[in-house]
């Protein structure tokens, strides 16, 4: 099985982002090859560049880790929505504002993951 996890660089002027730290510090898993990837905090270019790697590998599995600044602790995702709206400028210096991703795309796209039972393994 392949998988690969991805997280983002540094962006507004931290040193480090917690994603890739994370990313980095995963441990080996028997019989998963972990395909580690730091994407670029840029907008557009950080989907590309996933994109590009999705094609060459053919994971089985897809996890993104991202940065949510001000959150407390771990918190899971169930939607995607297809919209990018910067807080802050991206490392390129894009400020997108209600930019829809991808023209042909939905306007959101649901996690098949079992949310509530990952979010009950991270707390116990």
């Amino acid at each position: 099985m392949k998988i690969i996890v991805t997280g983002f660089d540094p962006f507004g002027g931290e040193k480090i982002n917690p994603s890739i730290e994370c990313v980095k510090a995963l441990p080996e898993i028997e019989g998963v090859e972990l395909i580690r990837l730091e994407l670029p905090t840029v907008f557009k270019e950080s989907a590309k560049r996933l994109n590009e790697v999705i094609n060459d590998v053919k994971p089985d599995a897809v996890l993104s880790v991202g940065q949510a600044g001000g959150r407390a602790g771990i918190t899971m995702e169930r939607i995607a929505i297809n919209v990018d709206d910067a807080r802050i400028p991206d490392n390129d210096n894009n400020s997108p504002i209600d930019e829809k991703i991808r023209q042909d795309g939905e306007n959101a796209y649901f996690s098949s993951l079992p949310i509530k039972a990952i979010v009950e393994t991270l707390i116990n």
